[in-house]
This record gives structure tokens, C-alpha cells and sequence, in this order.
């Protein structure tokens, strides 16, 4: 019995995160929202989960965080600005990211090059995510050019939501291994009433 309720259960909550995501994907916090960085950094990206970024700059400045073990990966962090605070950033004066970037899919080498995130103005696409704690090294950046944000927005820059038919496939997989379940759990009901005394 407590394994076909713990069969239930789990179909259900495949359920509800297969239709929660599918809604959100086409109505809600899972839809692309364009921002411009400048809006982004004056009244921020809102509820949004999957937002692009236009006009953003990469500064050059970046943070490593070495991968613990073998099945562990390496992160690399760097903040995201605006025009104006490149501008400030170059006058030597110390500025206030409100957006970091962070990704695992780069080469380790890059950080012997300097070249992990060179200076450039990108449209930066991504979810935004929190940072586990022990990867979250944004406060190591250089102190003389940088104070982080109170509550700073982590993207991580060139992943996507998981995709519509996935997300179906799990609404439709729970709802459907739940009705199995139950389906097979009334046929042993019947099966063991008509048994003979």
C-alpha cells in the first residue's frame, strides 16, 4: 500500500512540475523577457526566470571557483554592466554590479590567459538562478573597482528553460503512470474479491 501511495505521490508532483512549467513557459516567469541592462540595473528584471540582457558589457574582470573533485565542475563568475558604469569603472571609480553572470561550460586554460571574459558588449541570455554558497565567489572581485549589490541578480548566462514537450511529457507521463497504478491496484481489489472463501 505505502508503495503505490509513494507511486502516487511522485506521479503528482511530476504532474504539477510538468504543468507549472508548461504555463510558465508561454504565460509566465519561464518567457523570455528583453530587458536592456540600463533597465535592468534601474528597476530591475522583476519575477522573470529566463531574460535576456541587451546592451550589457562584460568588463573583463572575472572569478574562477575551481571544481571541488573529479564529479564537481569549475564556475566562472563575472558581472555584467552598463555603459555608464564602464565609464565609471575606467575613471577608477568603484562601481555597484546589480546583474553576475556565471556559467560552467568554459575551458579551464582561458584563466591562464586572462581570456575567460574578455571586454565585450553582449546580449546575454540566460535563467536566472541562485548560486550554490560554495560557488558564489562574486565578493572576490577587486574591491577598488567593484561593491556588490545587497541582493545581486545571478543569471546563468546561455542556458534555457527546459523545453515545452519535456515539460508535457512529464505532465502527461504523471498523470499517466498515476491512472496505471491506481488501475492496476483496483484489478487486484476485484481480483481478490472474486477469490472463493
Amino acid at each position: 500500500m505505502w508503495l503505490r501511495l509513494t507511486a502516487i505521490l511522485i506521479s503528482i508532483v511530476f504532474f504539477i512540475n510538468g504543468c507549472n512549467s508548461l504555463i510558465s513557459q508561454f504565460f509566465g516567469t519561464h518567457k523570455l523577457r528583453n530587458f536592456t541592462i540600463e533597465e535592468a540595473l534601474d528597476k530591475g528584471i522583476g519575477d522573470a526566470d529566463y531574460v535576456q540582457l541587451d546592451g550589457a558589457w562584460k568588463p573583463g574582470d572575472y572569478i574562477v571557483v575551481p571544481a571541488k573533485n573529479a564529479a564537481d565542475r569549475a564556475v566562472l563568475l563575472f558581472p555584467l554592466l552598463s555603459k555608464a558604469q564602464l565609464a565609471e569603472l575606467d575613471a577608477g571609480n568603484v562601481v555597484t554590479p546589480k546583474v553576475i553572470a556565471w556559467t560552467k561550460n568554459f575551458k579551464m586554460e582561458c584563466d591562464e590567459d586572462n581570456t575567460c571574459a574578455p571586454r565585450i558588449q553582449v546580449d546575454a541570455v540566460g535563467v536566472v538562478r541562485t548560486m550554490q554558497q560554495d560557488k558564489n565567489k562574486a565578493h572576490l572581485l577587486p574591491a577598488a573597482a567593484y561593491k556588490l549589490a545587497e541582493n545581486p541578480n545571478y543569471i546563468e548566462i546561455n542556458r534555457h528553460p527546459i523545453a515545452w514537450y519535456w515539460n508535457l511529457l512529464m505532465l502527461v507521463g504523471g498523470i499517466s503512470f498515476a491512472i496505471y497504478i491506481e488501475g492496476r491496484a483496483q484489478k487486484q481489489r476485484l481480483a481478490e474479491r472474486e477469490q472463493p472463501l
